[in-house]
């Protein structure tokens, strides 16, 4: 019998209300380490969902209602197929799952479909679904310039290149956020925080990072990228199957993942979402 969603979707997830601040959404996403929420009405039925995307696309937004998304849910009784299809059509990493009185059952990641992938789809090969444009940085790149990359292309994770489009290393949107200088005046007011209040440790703030560093003023440290990228970061190859890159996906919890044509040489970039077209 085939799958539905009910069968991989995560159970009563953690959400929120409208009306309500961006504030108050930081605030959970921080504390709870997620980076999205469904949103239900004053009735309890679902009214949309709001992520970091949102929040950094709506930066001057101070209401949730502003910033937040009414996009289409699926059932618990969809197929995976549908789901799937949904999630691409959005280009979004969260799909809300709402039952028939529309009230919150569940919601979808990408991470929720990969062991079905595994599962159904192991034995494909990485190129053969490696259709995704990388934003590869060069290696010299000045930290600042890899963030405007970032905030101009809307990809939070680039490969670290050297001359000979060789592999150095990934830089992601937290990275960049571990050297700005902690002991900065950081603006807690801007997130409905006191400054008394429990931060949560820093961890928890790079979930909402670029945001963050947007409505704060803060400014990044005069460095090249080689000096802020993971410098041997998890890999697949062309090659390589996709029962192999998933699982290497699942244990450490990566949205993506370098892909390597022979030894060192960057061919592409594998996304979690990218992976789900096997389902189309």
């Amino acid at each position: 019998m085939s799958k539905t969603v009910a069968d991989i979707m995560t159970k009563d997830p953690i959400s929120y209300k409208v009306p309500s601040t961006v504030g108050e959404i930081i605030k959970i996403l921080i504390k709870n380490k997620i980076t999205g929420l469904p949103l239900s009405d004053n009735s309890g039925k679902y009214a949309g969902i709001i992520s970091r995307r949102d929040i950094f696309e709506n930066p001057n937004e101070t209401q949730t209602a502003m910033a937040m998304r009414k996009a289409r849910p699926v059932s618990p009784e969809s197929s995976i197929e549908e789901a799937a299809r949904e999630m691409i059509s959005q280009n979004r990493r969260h799909i809300i799952v709402v039952d028939s009185q529309e009230k919150i059952a569940g919601i979808l990641t990408p991470q929720n479909f990969l062991p079905e992938v595994r599962e159904r789809y192991g034995s494909r090969k990485v190129k053969e679904i490696t259709n995704t444009i990388a934003v590869p940085v060069w290696e010299n790149t000045p930290l600042n310039v890899v963030s405007f990359i970032m905030r101009l292309s809307k990809v939070y994770a680039c490969p670290v290149i050297n001359a000979e489009g060789d592999l150095m290393g990934l830089i992601t949107d937290r990275d960049i956020f571990d050297k700005v200088d902690k002991k900065s005046n950081f603006e807690f007011s801007e997130v409905g925080m006191a400054d008394d209040e429990d931060p949560w440790s820093w961890d928890g703030i790079r979930n909402v990072v670029t945001y963050l560093i947007e409505k704060s003023n803060l400014h990044l440290p005069d460095i090249p990228v080689r000096e802020a990228m993971i410098v041997h970061p998890v890999i697949t190859n062309t090659i390589d199957t996709l029962e192999t890159a998933v699982k290497k996906m699942e244990t450490g919890n990566y949205n993506q993942l370098p892909i390597l044509q022979g030894i060192g040489h960057l061919a592409g970039m594998l996304y979690d979402i990218q992976i789900l077209s096997v389902f189309l």
